[in-house]
């Protein structure tokens, strides 16, 4: 029989020989091993408590951590970076740079052994308001015979909230409007980004955010230009050719007002005795249109000297018209010759002739046999003024002789 004694020391022994067995499973099967973790995203804690103070993280310096990391084997071996989390918390913390220590929370049944970098710098910047002026950007092909006008917005003007460096790095606020091809006035609500001055749209808080915009789109036409003149040129002298470049210009407008628009005005020219050449850029008097041209009209005023020239015309060269039947013009014994005076400008009298004037008579309703008829001109020739003397010449209606057979 088995003392008590005795069978302490056999319950002993056999606790002893199983933590033995134990120990030698462990080291030897699934020992405790070491592993480092790395490429763990450091996470930011308790951001909002900053927002209270008027703060934001504006960066840290480092993004990424490695720890090292200990346990059993055949569960260190599953684990991976999304099993551990690292963090800073930001809570009581002022403006400018702050280092703060790094925290990790590791699954249970691990062990902390190491990790780096135990701090992380952390920029935090005050958050602040910037007023921004609003750009609208037209979007699309214009389409063919119709003018998009400046956009017109119910914001002029955005409040941007955000850290004060990101602030300062803002180029525009864009609102972008596509017109795709239209053929008339739109209405759309823009959403409005914000820009850095190196093209990356920032992603931030913006008052209003939304724009109610409307883009003007007209149709087109071509119109030509009338220029006024005030005055009269220098005695002895006239108006050859009123040149224009270019003769019109194109518009856009209300499709209404363009059918009743015939021409556009210009500011007055003041011609007054003047003697010379004019060369003046024109204003366009402007009306419920608009000038889609960035074109100043130029007006070519060609003035002249008046110059005069004598024609003579024999009795042979006067044109009787429409004589009663049965009746000739007796021709007289003596005839004094016609004298025209002709007066033009210089260059359309250089090579003026007689032949380019018909003399003539017109005897519609001429009911006697003789008396004065009025002496009138034909000419293809421009010219300001001709004199014919005398104006009247005396005439004889005679029955022709017959001819002898």
């Amino acid at each position: 029989m088995i003392k008590n004694k005795d069978k302490l020391i056999i319950q002993v022994f056999c606790i002893v020989a199983a933590l033995i067995t134990w120990l030698f499973v462990v080291n030897e099967v699934n020992p405790v091993i070491i592993k480092d973790v790395a490429s763990i995203p450091v996470v930011l804690r308790n951001e909002e408590s900053l927002e209270s103070v008027g703060l934001v993280v504006a960066g840290i310096d480092i993004s990424e951590i490695r720890v090292q990391i200990e346990g059993y084997r055949n569960d260190i071996l599953n684990i991976n970076k999304n099993d551990i989390t690292a963090y800073i918390d930001v809570t009581g913390y002022k403006e400018g740079l702050n280092k703060i220590p790094v925290e990790i929370e590791l699954p249970a049944g691990f062990n902390l052994t190491d990790y780096s970098p135990k701090q992380i710098l952390c920029d935090l910047e005050a958050v602040m308001n910037k007023t921004i002026d609003l750009t609208i950007e037209i979007d699309g092909r214009q389409a063919a015979g119709y003018y998009v006008d400046s956009p017109i917005s119910s914001v002029n003007s955005v409040i941007v909230r955000g850290p004060r460096s990101v602030l300062n790095s803002i180029d525009k606020a864009v609102a972008l409007f596509n017109i795709n091809d239209a053929t008339e006035t739109l209405d759309k609500k823009i959403p409005i980004d914000i820009y850095s001055d190196k093209g990356l749209e920032l992603d931030l808080k913006i008052n209003p955010a939304i724009a109610e915009i409307t883009v003007p789109i007209y149709p087109t036409a071509s119109v030509d230009i009338q220029v006024p003149l005030i005055g009269q040129v220098k005695e002895g002298y006239g108006i050859k050719r009123i040149k224009l470049e270019p003769e019109s210009l194109i518009i856009a407008a209300e499709s209404g007002v363009i059918s009743s628009l015939e021409y556009l005005i210009s500011e007055p020219v003041n011609v007054d005795g003047k003697s010379a050449n004019i060369y003046e850029a024109l204003d366009i008097i402007g009306g419920n249109f608009i000038l889609t041209e960035n074109i100043t009209p130029i007006v070519t005023i060609e003035i002249e000297k008046i110059t005069t020239q004598t024609l003579s015309y024999s009795w042979d060269e006067i044109a009787f018209e429409n004589i009663p039947e049965g009746y000739e013009i007796e021709k007289p014994m003596e005839f004094e010759d016609i004298i025209m005076t002709v007066g033009g400008l210089a260059s359309d009298m250089e090579n003026l002739t007689k032949e380019d004037f018909i003399i003539s008579v017109d005897l519609t309703g001429f009911e006697t046999l003789e008396g004065e008829v009025l002496l009138t001109y034909t000419s293809e020739k421009e010219t300001l003024e001709a004199i014919i003397e005398p104006e009247n010449i005396f005439i004889k209606l005679i029955e022709p002789i017959p001819s002898e057979n």
